[in-house]
């Protein structure tokens, strides 16, 4: 059964007519699937973009496993906010920034990371003070008014007194320049957060839970298939096909998004053009982790 309007984003019925090649180069481009979860988290980021600027700025710690779309939602929420050039302001205007936690709770790496982001040369002689001090004035003249911080869980390749010194530098930042920080991690990140009760304050939890298999998985399942430029109808969301793709992702949407675009593509090349649960059995990905490879693709 071909595929109907309804059934596909404009993009992916656009690409029905494109090669297979351009189908396939498609598939593996990074692309945000909407879901409840997501989207929830979102609006109340939007909400932190227009916070009226306090002393005590709202902030957000995103928690999840691994692989279960944190990364997603940052720069989903940095790709609707880029930044731009402000000729008037002799400076670029970047209300939202990302950045990812370095290995450990190294200020000194972190600020000559976000400084060499934002263009600035960093100084040997710097100290971790005047590099503070600066980046603090630049994100005043940017008008930074987000900044997220990925992967916050590297935080633990440290000791205790050094994650607390790292996070309290992270809400200095907020203080000083009126920003709302929205940070990332595995559950680990959550401990080192809750081992400060001001922090764990400043920090609210918004947990990303595994999938369980139900209609909001179905749902999601629903919104992968109607971005896939395949000719046929798959409706992976029913029956099989969903119990399979749950069972093999464990609840993990990153898992799911690596099977459905290997499958996708096998579908493709085969000339099948829809994912059957003998397609996903024997894409790639599935083979090489049946097989005990590596899981990256």
């Amino acid at each position: 059964m071909s595929k109907s309007a309804e059934r596909l984003s404009p993009r992916a019925m656009e690409l029905l007519s494109a090669t297979d090649s351009e189908r396939l180069e498609h598939i593996d481009k990074p692309v945000f699937i909407t879901y409840g979860r997501a989207s929830d988290i979102l609006a109340e980021m939007e909400e932190l973009l227009v916070h009226p600027k306090t002393n005590r700025m709202p902030n957000i710690l995103i928690v999840g496993q691994s692989d279960n779309g944190k990364t997603e939602i940052l720069k989903e929420f940095l790709k609707r906010h880029p930044a731009e050039d402000r000729r008037e302001l002799d400076s670029i205007y970047a209300p939202v920034i990302y950045i990812q936690s370095p290995p450990g709770p190294n200020e000194d790496l972190f600020l000559d990371k976000m400084l060499m982001m934002l263009g600035e040369t960093v100084k040997a002689n710097d100290t971790p003070r005047r590099k503070l001090i600066h980046l603090i004035e630049i994100l005043e003249r940017i008008q930074t008014r987000v900044l997220l911080v990925d992967e916050l869980n590297a935080l633990l390749a440290g000791s205790v007194t050094k994650q607390r010194f790292f996070l309290n530098m992270l809400k200095y930042i907020s203080n000083e320049s009126k920003i709302s920080i929205v940070a990332a991690g595995t559950v680990e990140a959550e401990y080192a957060v809750n081992s400060d009760p001001q922090l764990k304050s400043r920090f609210p939890l918004r947990p990303l839970p595994i999938w369980k298999e139900d209609k909001v998985f179905r749902d999601l399942l629903y919104n992968f298939e109607y971005v896939l430029p395949l000719k046929q109808s798959s409706e992976i969301y029913k029956g099989e096909i969903a119990s399979m793709l749950y069972g093999l992702s464990e609840g993990v949407i990153g898992e799911v998004a690596k099977i459905l675009r290997s499958a996708a593509k096998l579908a493709i090349t085969t000339k099948v053009e829809r994912i059957t649960l003998d397609v996903i059995a024997k894409c790639p990905y599935v083979v090489r982790n049946k097989s005990g490879d590596d899981k990256s693709i």
